[in-house]
């Protein structure tokens, strides 16, 4: 392996600095610096992008579509106009779909049975303020 001297090597420089570069250095140094201290004063700068603006849109018109489908809608009373327009076909077809028998149906249209006492209360026809009254006048517990 030969050997070499530093003596012998040429004092020339290989690499050249670009024409002005150390003129426009300090500059340059000063409004990098000048954009750090600006962005550390103002850190919540939010830059917009197509993309963003893209996400943020699509993001909203999913979570309205999930609303609309999900949220329940008011159902209004029917009225007897409404179910006059209801034939008796369509009535039994949804009866054989839903397989509800016709006892079903005559047990659910009854009217409840009452008792004896309910139907004694509601021939008297005494109003509450008079049989509150009588029975503060008679004396209950002699009569128990």
């Amino acid at each position: 392996m030969k050997r070499i001297k530093l003596e012998d090597l040429d004092r020339k420089l290989p690499y050249r600095e670009p024409a002005g570069y150390f003129d426009k250095l300090p500059t340059t140094v000063q409004s990098r610096i000048y954009e750090q201290a600006i962005q550390k004063e103002n850190p919540f700068s939010v830059s917009w992008s197509w993309k963003r603006t893209a996400l943020t849109g699509a993001a909203a018109s999913i979570v309205g579509v999930l609303l609309w489908v999900t949220y329940p809608q008011k159902q209004l009373s029917l009225s007897e106009e409404t179910l006059s327009q209801v034939t008796n076909d369509e009535i039994l077809t949804y009866l054989k779909d839903h397989n509800i028998s016709q006892q079903e149906v005559i047990e659910q249209t009854q009217a409840p049975i009452e008792s004896e006492e309910d139907v004694l209360f509601q021939q008297l026809n005494v109003n509450d303020e008079d049989l509150k009254r009588a029975l503060q006048d008679e004396n209950i517990e002699e009569m128990i």
